[in-house]
């Protein structure tokens, strides 16, 4: 392992990472119907959502399929409009699938991807970091704006505690330069994706595509059983009700380097179908491959072993917030 990464990895499990993955953007919905419209279509309530305020939703089709993972940021009075926190993973059919939505109420969607820029700052020391800049850290669902042009608020997307920061380009370059000022390290995405697939952390549209329903990544949390009806309602109800999906987003992890390629298919040892694989990271700190992947219902016991083409991986539990143990 290179220097480099040992040192990012550090920063993201022990201190402070500054982290520029680019894949997110923000765009802004305003108009009259704003929240009516959001209200319609998302899996979470937002006609309640304040100044200073944000909430993570899923967008789904009639299906349960998701469609999309976004939060919808009301940094200022709604009344001025939200800010729609997007993955940019095919920015222009996002925005397209969100115009689609649009049928007779007053909304117009205004990408910012040209405006704003984003960075996140990653670790147990970020509040400190924060604190040094004499920025107050965000609490959970809140977002702060301790300047002009600059958005703050707790992530909900990384492997560690951290803060995503929006900002005006021009601004972010002397914040970027506080951030590492105050003693931040510098992290490149190879490194963080290493450590958010060991903590099990899904991202759209890695792990998260328009193939899968929301529970079955354990996205519960952000799927309302009790705001009125929207997309995919019905089936999000009728999993609740029953118990029961057929699969699940799972940690993995075999020992050693491993260079099997996201989507190859699971396999039990009795040669069943189990499962396939949607992210992958070798961390060499600890000679371990961990992955994750949607695995069927028989084989979600910790310790069931499954093959993905050479590659033999034993199934650590549930994804999202897992803690890779010290043999890992």
């Amino acid at each position: 392992m290179s220097a480099a990464t040992s040192d990012q990895l550090t920063a993201l499990r022990t201190g402070a990472a500054l982290c520029t993955p680019d894949s997110r953007f923000l765009a802004r919905a305003h108009g009259t119907d704003v929240l009516p419209w959001l209200e319609r279509i998302l899996s979470m309530p937002v006609t309640e959502l304040t100044a200073g305020h944000f909430v993570r939703a899923m967008l789904m089709d009639g299906k349960g399929k998701l469609r999309m993972d976004l939060r919808v940021i009301a940094a200022e009075s709604p009344t001025q409009g939200l800010l729609l926190d997007l993955p940019l993973a095919d920015k222009q059919k996002t925005l397209r699938l969100l115009d689609m939505y649009v049928i007779t109420e007053d909304v117009s969607i205004t990408d910012l991807s040209a405006e704003l820029r984003s960075a996140s700052i990653l670790g147990p020391d970020s509040a400190s970091t924060l604190r040094s800049l004499n920025i107050e850290p965000p609490d959970d669902g809140c977002v702060a704006m301790p300047r002009n042009d600059v958005y703050v608020m707790p992530t909900t997307l990384s492997a560690t505690p951290g803060y995503d920061l929006f900002f005006d380009g021009a601004v972010g370059r002397d914040l970027l330069d506080e951030v590492l000022a105050a003693g931040a390290v510098r992290v490149e995405t190879p490194a963080l994706q290493i450590a958010r697939v060991a903590a099990g952390v899904p991202w759209f549209a890695d792990d998260l595509s328009n193939d899968i329903i929301p529970l079955e990544a354990n996205l519960d949390e952000h799927v309302s059983t009790s705001k009125g009806c929207y997309p995919g309602q019905e089936v999000v109800a009728r999993i609740l009700n029953l118990g029961q999906i057929a699969r699940r987003l799972m940690c993995l992890k075999a020992p050693g380097s491993h260079e099997t390629a996201p989507g190859t298919e699971l396999t039990s040892k009795e040669g069943k179908a189990a499962g396939v694989l949607t992210s992958i990271a070798y961390d060499p700190s600890t000679d371990t491959t961990h992955a994750l992947g949607f695995v069927k219902r028989p084989f979600w016991e910790e310790g069931s072993q499954l093959t993905a083409g050479v590659s033999e991986f034993s199934v650590r539990g549930p994804a999202r917030g897992q803690t890779p143990d010290s043999e890992s």
